[in-house]
């Protein structure tokens, strides 16, 4: 009869036992610093039309965290981390109910084109430095 004695395990098996938690909360930060990444790239609000006599309000630029002209105001109205387990789901955007039409890439409206960004220019100045944050996250996790 051969026997084999580990010492030492409980240290580790005590760190393993915490890794879900741990897990949890590190996605939880890592998500809403990407949310934070999003809205600092919310491009200005566009300057209005030359001969427009549309008095604007600002609206869907405030509900996007953003003033007209630049600068910050608030935060975006749909701003959200929401999870369970090893699901992390970031939200941002706005509710504002006419912004399909002048933000979203698949529904602009003509008028808006060309003038106005959409949610895709945010997505795309974003992606790299959110995926260097997630890569961060991972690397962290697999050191501790």
């Amino acid at each position: 009869m051969i026997e084999i004695k580990v010492e030492g395990m409980d240290r580790l098996i005590r760190k393993f036992a915490g890794y879900p938690g741990r897990l949890k909360t590190a996605m939880g930060k890592a998500m809403w610093a990407s949310l934070l990444i999003l809205w600092e790239n919310v491009p200005p609000y566009p300057a209005k039309p030359q001969g427009s006599s549309y008095d604007r309000t600002g609206t869907l630029g405030r509900s996007l965290g953003v003033m007209e002209g630049g600068g910050k105001a608030g935060k975006p109205t749909v701003y959200s981390v929401t999870g369970s387990g090893t699901q992390t789901i970031g939200k941002f955007g706005t509710n504002l109910n006419y912004a399909q039409y002048v933000i979203d890439p698949d529904r602009q409206a003509w008028m808006h084109k060309g003038r106005w960004w959409t949610m895709t220019h945010i997505k795309n100045k974003s992606v790299d430095k959110i995926k260097a944050l997630w890569d961060d996250i991972v690397k962290k996790a697999i050191r501790d």
